[in-house]
This record gives C-alpha cells, structure tokens and sequence, in this order.
C-alpha cells in the first residue's frame, strides 16, 4: 500500500465519504453492475470493486460478505440530471424498478414525483441492496453518489454526529432528513423504520493516519469495534493493520450502522 500525500484529509469532516454496498459474490456483481447499469469498476484490491462514477468524490464501494442483504434500507443514493431518462435507460437493460406508497406521495409506475416538480426513482440490485435516482440538474454529467445512513431518531443521531465525529447538516427537512458534507463528498442521514437492519459495514471515509483520527474520535466518546477475520487478520486496539500500515477501523452510529475508516493510498 502506498503512503498517503500530504494533501490527504486526516480529520474525518474533512475526508470524502463512500458507501459500501455488501455482496454474496463478488464476480456475479461485478456482472451485475456491467450488464444492468454500464459501470465497471475503477480499482479492484483483493475482495473489493471500487466505482468512480465523476472522480473519487463520486465513489461506492462493493465487498464480500455474508451479511449481504440485511438492509433493508436505501443504501446509496445516484443523483442525475434527468430521472426518468435514466429509468429508461436502465429498464431497456433490465433493471426492475419499485414501488412504494408514503401516504401523501407514491411512486407511480417506478417514479415519485417531488413537490418542486423533480423525480426519484428506487432499484435493488442482485444482493437486494436498494438504491435511489435522484434529480438534480447540476449533477455532474455522470451523475454523483450520496450515501444513505438509516436513523430511527433524527433527533438522536443529529445530536450523535455533531458530539461525537463534529458533523452539523447544511440542510434539514425537519424530521425526514439530515444533509451534511465530508469533505468534497456528502451523505444524508434519514429516518426509516429500518434503521439498524444492515449487518455490514455501509458506509467508509478514506484519510491519512487513522490511527490519530481513532485516537482524536475516541476522546470525543467514539466505541470502535474488535473483529477478527480469521487469516485476514484481526484488530487491535479497534484498528486493522498489515505490517506497519494502518488498514482500516470501525465503529458503530447511535443508529446502530457500522461506518469505517481506511487508511487513504493515494
């Protein structure tokens, strides 16, 4: 693994975040997400597909696990510029879109009007991970990637994400959804019934020296978890290392999602 540069972010607010979308197989996926959507990934490390839809900024993440399929919440979300020509597009290719009624609004045919006169749109893919298309005409012309944290009280995880990682949103639609920025990137938290479903790692910041961000978090009240992988190593101290480098270190939102740091090697 190379070092990080300089100029990578060391302070989680100011680091980019990804989502990271679990799967039973790794290879079927990568077909998956070839064959349905067009995308192939950017790097592929050992266990792990990595896409870049308009630069790193833009980025999810795939891995292998056997907790695949547990959420049972919108995991990622893709903001485009036109949504309904996305939904065709991705139809023509087979994908199968939802339907869901939140009283007040519903899908119709695939698509949720907004009341600014916008769409969303909801698909899974082959692990059931549920994904959104979001309608924003300034998005890049690839379109860009939030990433979707569960909460089942907004009030409980905004006070969480300010006290303890020094996150406040930049927008809020009073009790429906916290929008906040990490870095270049962005991720919305949301209140959902199905908080705390995912038994998988779902979301990852990439910065340099974890072990400094670990130690800084943990004064500010952070609990990180010990796993043990088997041949793949184990923590210690709550971090994942190989040799001399520092990996990767977890830790749990009052919300109950597993979110991560890795160790940045650009």
């Amino acid at each position: 693994m190379t070092q990080a540069t300089a100029t990578t972010p060391s302070v989680i607010t100011e680091a980019p975040i990804h989502p990271s979308l679990a799967t039973k197989d790794l290879a079927k996926a990568r077909e998956w997400y070839s064959d349905k959507l067009g995308w192939e990934p950017t790097i592929e490390p050992p266990g792990v597909l990595v896409y870049e839809l308009d630069g790193p900024d833009a980025a999810f993440t795939i891995y292998e696990t056997p907790f695949a399929g547990t959420a049972k919440n919108t995991v990622m979300n893709w903001v485009v510029r036109d949504v309904r020509a996305e939904v065709t597009r991705l139809r023509e290719r087979g994908v199968t879109f939802e339907d869901y009624d939140f009283g007040e609004i519903k899908t119709v045919d695939g698509i949720m009007e907004t009341p600014d006169g916008d769409a969303n749109a909801w698909f899974k893919d082959r692990d059931e991970n549920i994904i959104g298309i979001v309608q924003d005409a300034a998005a890049p012309a690839a379109g860009a990637i939030s990433t979707m944290l569960p909460a089942a009280d907004l009030g409980r995880a905004k006070g969480w994400y300010a006290e303890k990682l020094g996150f406040e949103p930049f927008n809020e639609m009073a009790g429906f959804v916290l929008s906040y920025r990490s870095g270049r990137s962005r991720f919305e938290v949301y209140k959902t019934d199905y908080a705390g479903t995912a038994k998988n790692t779902v979301a990852v910041w990439r910065l340099a020296k974890i072990r400094d961000e670990v130690g800084r978090l943990r004064a500010n009240g952070v609990a990180f978890e010990e796993y043990d992988f088997g041949p793949e190593g184990r923590t210690v101290g709550g971090i994942l290392s190989e040799g001399e480098s520092d990996l990767n270190a977890w830790f749990k939102d009052s919300e109950g999602n597993i979110l991560a740091l890795a160790e940045d090697s650009n």
